[in-house]
């Protein structure tokens, strides 16, 4: 009898420690691929940098290095025509743009990334600035990331027709056209001319290296309410800025210099709320102070600036 209940005792211990494991290594595994995640999205990123710069210096032989010819899904050879079009055409003066995302596809990632380019046509010498959003698709190929097709307004090889008509648009995709008159200067008409030390004086407002009719949107989140129990405390945020946020962090700490428990704040939409769940091994109802980690999410401007991301409670 006292050996059945030590047999019994024995296997329990085996199923704990077998659940325990499991569920560890599946936490690992997640955690493991979070992070393959943001690295891979960092290749892209430096990739697609390098290839910015090559545009801009025309410099056709260096782009096409970072285009997979064999893997490309649309024609290569018209991409390349289309490429050697821009320098012949185009004197590229200046290119901007800013990444939106990146969505990875198992090894595959989309970058999402919207654009201004600046050029001359070298036709007729007028003076044009493009925006528009486009997306890019990387594969891995021999453990370097390589260009395998394009999607949306025509960032690179819009002078060749051929190679428009098989770039496929992308949802909500827009592209506007400014183009200066010949002669034209900066000026309340022609603020894409204008640079940052005469924009504002022009009635422009100076941001993303441009001059810009309209004022900069920002976001601004501030914790409206805490509400907290044992073990977790739901922060309510609202985003009371006039722009989407980024993904941010919000921290809960019991008063101590070291934090306790961090929770991850998804993007808000302007005028948008959200409610982050923070779970603490710590005993949170005796009070404590969540504080919002934030890059560019709480408006300097506003009446309170950066008091605005912390609050304490009870």
């Amino acid at each position: 009898m006292k050996l059945n209940s030590i047999v019994k005792v024995c296997l329990s211990l085996l199923l704990v420690c077998f659940f325990t494991t499991t569920g560890f290594c599946a936490s690992s595994y997640d955690r493991e691929l979070i992070v393959q995640d943001k690295t891979r999205a960092m290749q892209v990123e430096s990739v697609f940098k390098e290839m910015m710069a090559a545009y801009e210096d025309e410099d056709a032989r260096s782009f096409l290095d970072y285009v997979s010819d064999d893997r490309f899904r649309q024609d290569y050879i018209t991409f390349t025509d289309a490429l050697y079009s821009d320098f012949r055409n185009y004197e590229i003066h200046q290119v901007e743009y800013w990444n939106e995302k990146v969505v990875p596809d198992n090894v595959k990632q989309f970058l999402h990334v919207e654009w201004e380019k600046r050029y001359e046509n070298l036709d007729d010498g007028q003076q044009i600035t493009r925006r528009g959003a486009s997306v890019f698709l990387f594969d891995e190929v021999d453990g370097d990331y390589l260009l395998v097709e394009v999607q949306g307004n025509h960032l690179f090889g819009g002078s060749l027709q051929e190679w428009r008509d098989e770039v496929p648009p992308i949802a909500g995709q827009e592209l506007e056209t400014y183009v200066a008159e010949e002669g034209a200067v900066c000026g309340p008409d022609h603020l894409s001319l204008c640079d940052g030390s005469n924009c504002s004086s022009n009635g422009g407002d100076w941001y993303n290296n441009t001059c810009n009719s309209s004022a900069q949107s920002f976001p601004d989140l501030v914790i409206v309410d805490i509400s907290y129990s044992v073990s977790e405390a739901d922060v309510y945020i609202d985003n009371i800025g006039t722009a989407a946020s980024a993904s941010c962090v919000l921290h809960w700490t019991n008063g101590d210099v070291v934090y306790d428990a961090v929770a991850t704040i998804p993007p808000i939409s302007a005028g948008g709320s959200a409610t982050v769940t923070v779970i603490s091994q710590t005993s949170m109802d005796a009070g404590g102070q969540v504080t919002l980690d934030s890059t560019n999410v709480v408006d300097e401007g506003t009446a309170g600036g950066e008091n605005n991301n912390v609050s304490s409670y009870p």
